[in-house]
């Protein structure tokens, strides 16, 4: 799947958070692409300013914050409206996760996993919606996952959780911005070719039975981002479009 180029974002003020590699800057470099001014997140600035550029475009902007603490999420957007006088879109795809039993989780790892996922994502949206509602108008994308629709097989019972909450929570976002202009969307990818998937071998891979017969690529989730974001979805609201090569049709 590639965006359409009359996906235009010319002139628009976009955050990915979590962009330094994967979705999040596949996101970023699609945005740009369509004439966006684009904030990239990591938690390291020089990390951040490295792949600014390398991305090579003059309307990248390189920010740093650590999402461990909710409120730095917040406090980003708030830096991105300083900075440029405006918020049009918010891509939430910070967020982590490892693969681990039940069995295995404790409080504190599952107060983490819920802090940067879900927590950050609600600090963000909130901080986000209150410029969009102002203005009338803006769009916030929420990188939930296909964990978020099923037990989380492939991933521990916190990060299914965390984004079960992502999507709940842009519903609930949906409903109460769509009167100020503001749309809220989730995209819930499947397997993608990212450092979360590199350990998977080929028998694992086969094992998945994606319909498709492979793993997607950070550019085809992105270009679903990039519609939301866009004019082009501009009656879409409250839903959650799977890019996971027909895998949830399994249920």
């Amino acid at each position: 799947m590639t965006a359409s180029l009359s996906a235009t974002l010319e002139g628009q003020v976009i955050l990915v958070t979590g962009s330094t590699r994967g979705i999040g800057r596949a996101t970023v470099e699609a945005a740009a692409a369509r004439g966006a001014t684009v904030a990239v997140h990591g938690r390291e600035l020089a990390q951040v300013e490295a792949v600014c550029g390398e991305i090579g475009s003059e309307s990248v902007l390189p920010l740093a914050a650590d999402f461990d603490d909710p409120a730095n999420a917040a406090a980003l957007v708030e830096q991105v409206v300083e900075r440029c006088g405006r918020i049009d879109g918010l891509v939430n795809n910070a967020g982590g996760g490892r693969p681990v039993a039940f069995r295995g989780l404790d409080l504190d790892s599952w107060r983490a996993t819920q802090r940067v996922n879900l927590e950050s994502t609600f600090a963000a949206s909130r901080a986000a919606y209150k410029v969009m509602r102002k203005a009338k108008g803006g769009s916030i994308v929420n990188m939930a996952s296909l964990a978020a629709h099923g037990p989380g097989a492939w991933m521990g019972a916190d990060y299914a959780a965390s984004k079960a909450g992502m999507v709940s929570l842009t519903r609930s976002l949906a409903l109460e911005a769509a009167r100020f202009g503001v749309r809220c969307n989730a995209v819930s990818p499947g397997f993608i070719e990212t450092d979360m998937t590199t350990e998977l071998s080929e028998d694992q891979r086969q094992r998945l039975r994606v319909p498709l017969g492979r793993l997607g690529t950070p550019a085809e989730v992105a270009a679903c981002a990039v519609f939301l974001l866009s004019s082009e979805s501009s009656y879409v609201t409250g839903q959650v479009i799977h890019v996971n090569g027909g895998l949830s049709m399994y249920g």
